[in-house]
């Protein structure tokens, strides 16, 4: 059987894409027109491209508008795994798989959210929160998680099976490093994210993220102004805060480009500083002061998948420390486990923990890459879905001036440690 295009999403996206301005449909196309050759590449010769992928729920977006005028569905069964791209991308048609047509939801959020009759993005809450938290403490931290209990007792999702070992941890904080699937709508951030977060026994944490901008964020920002997220009162960076560390969450999704679908994180506004950008520049010379170290947590990455490159917030966020960095940087976004050699001036321990519930399989970019120290490749056994390997969720349990890091695997497993 073929692959599906839901008519109603499909009606969506022409109705929203004409009321949108020329101009606006004209910086938005390349993004389209680049995804569709992927797609199109795929669904023609059944390999995956040797680039890595480009964002998932732009596969289907010119299919959608163009009644797949190129075939792209057509050519496509449903329920299949095509190929495993170098970063590890399923390419296939199952669920949150690279071409499955449910992200076309996600186009269509964002489509509509540029309108302005679906009233545009939240206002920006700049009233942080500073949390305290003991000298001995837990967090617990998963990202890219929002996705539910999609599948059955016998065979449970990877998200499941992470909030159930993430509770078994008792953690004393929990955060989400963002991404409510498909596109972080009211439904998706009660029913994916708030009623099946693991909750910390001292409260949770949620940063913003690319997904949850699509519903110009409103759903997110009632989501962490209410329970069981309510100590961030509303607000989408804070700090949590003891003798010895400074732990900094941001917002790396609200002032990026939406002609990008958010898809690469900044902090300042049309490259200007803004509350947040000064909130972490206040800590990171709170930090120098008192001898206290920091750790960034962000929805997007500050490298790209192999450790290798820098981007405009590795810029940003290195940029607002005297001393060139923080001590530790946690991010998801990129749907793998990874951890990287020490990074820039200040020997920044940089993390990727966005393997929270989305099938992701083997990257040979990440096996071939020298700025690795450790990434999850291992098999998780899946019936389903044997390309796959573990999900997780990343600890850090900090003692006095030391921390210890943890990669769990969905089975809770300890997959890493730091020594």
């Amino acid at each position: 059987m073929k692959i599906n295009i839901d008519p109603i999403l499909a009606s969506r996206i022409k109705i929203a894409w004409s009321l949108l301005p020329a101009d606006k449909q004209a910086q938005i196309a390349p993004a389209i027109l680049a995804a569709n050759q992927q797609a199109v590449q795929v669904a023609q010769t059944g390999k995956a491209p040797d680039a890595s992928a480009l964002p998932h729920q732009l596969m289907l977006a010119h299919s959608a508008l163009f009644d797949d005028s190129d075939a792209v569905a057509y050519n496509l069964e449903a329920g299949v795994v095509i190929a495993v791209g170098p970063d590890g991308a399923i390419w296939g048609t199952g669920k949150w798989e690279q071409l499955d047509p449910g992200w076309v939801e996600a186009f269509a959020v964002f489509l509509e959210s540029l309108l302005p009759i679906f009233g545009g993005k939240h206002p920006f809450v700049d009233k942080p929160a500073t949390i305290e938290i003991p000298d001995q403490a837990q967090i617990a931290m998963a990202g890219d998680w929002g996705t539910g209990d999609w599948r059955t007792p016998r065979n449970p999702a990877a998200s499941t099976d992470v909030r159930k070992h993430m509770g078994l941890l008792k953690p004393d904080v929990t955060i989400h490093l963002g991404d409510v699937y498909y596109a972080g709508t009211s439904d998706e951030e009660q029913h994916l994210l708030t009623q099946l977060w693991p909750v910390g026994s001292s409260g949770s944490l949620a940063l913003n993220s690319n997904h949850e901008m699509y519903s110009g964020s409103k759903p997110y920002f009632k989501a962490i102004a209410n329970a069981p997220f309510e100590k961030q009162i509303g607000c989408s960076y804070f700090s949590l805060e003891n003798k010895n560390w400074i732990i900094v969450g941001l917002d790396s999704a609200y002032f990026s480009d939406e002609n990008s679908l958010y898809i690469n994180g900044v902090l300042f506004s049309g490259g200007k500083p803004t509350p947040q950008s000064e909130f972490l520049l206040q800590k990171g010379a709170e930090a120098d002061a008192s001898g206290k170290k920091i750790i960034v947590l962000t929805h997007h990455n500050g490298l790209d998948e192999t450790g290798t490159t820098t981007n405009t917030l590795f810029e940003q966020v290195m940029g607002a420390f005297p001393s060139g960095g923080p001590a530790y940087w946690y991010w998801g976004h990129v749907h793998a486990a990874a951890v990287y050699k020490p990074h820039g001036l200040a020997g920044t321990l940089c993390r990727c923990c966005g393997h929270g519930a989305l099938p992701w399989g083997q990257s040979s970019d990440l096996a071939n890459s020298a700025n690795v120290e450790w990434y999850e490749h291992r098999s998780a056994g899946d019936p389903d879905i044997s390309q796959r390997v573990f999900n997780g969720f990343a600890v850090l349990r900090l003692d006095g001036p030391n921390v210890h890091e943890y990669f769990y695997d969905e089975n809770g497993g300890v997959a890493w440690s730091s020594q």
